[in-house]
């Protein structure tokens, strides 16, 4: 019997200057770890597994300060830093909350996590408890068996 493979990401966030005499904060909490197994399978034996699955809609709480000082606005951005990954699978992100504080635009639909920084979502003023939601796709029996691991990043930036 074949077993199942698991899929890790980890969160970070990190601040970007951006030529400015301040930096603003940002602060990233979360975490996804999936188990696929048999269970998964979508007609039980010799079909292929779901191909999405998604986190809960609150896997990721995002939290942005210390912008006293800095431009009214700021934008966060998104990549990935794979440990061990597979090329067919495929990393969404969506942000499902604007929390609180603050102004918050963009980011509510799913957009492909890469390799490089891509934009996710912009705002302006201290805002905490911005919620996200991760989505992988391309999940098939077709995937080798292990445990794969990659990382988002989140980057604030002062616009």
């Amino acid at each position: 019997m074949r077993k199942g493979f698991i899929i890790v990401i980890l969160i970070f966030g990190i601040f970007f200057l951006a030529d400015k005499a301040e930096a603003i904060d940002i602060t990233v909490v979360g975490s996804w770890s999936l188990s696929i197994t048999s269970a998964d399978l979508v007609a039980g034996a010799g079909s292929d597994l779901k191909s999405d699955y998604e986190s809960a809609t609150d896997a990721v709480s995002i939290s942005i300060s210390a912008t006293a000082g800095a431009s009214d606005s700021w934008r966060v951005d998104v990549k990935k830093v794979d440990t061990n990954w597979q090329g067919n699978l495929i990393l969404y992100i969506k942000r499902t909350s604007n929390g609180t504080g603050g102004s918050v635009s963009g980011g509510t639909a799913y957009q492909e996590v890469t390799d490089i920084n891509t934009f996710f979502f912009s705002g302006s003023d201290d805002a905490s408890g911005i919620k996200a939601q991760l989505k992988l796709s391309g999940v098939s029996i077709q995937v080798p068996i292990d445990t794969y691991t990659t990382t988002v990043y989140y980057t604030i930036v002062d616009i």
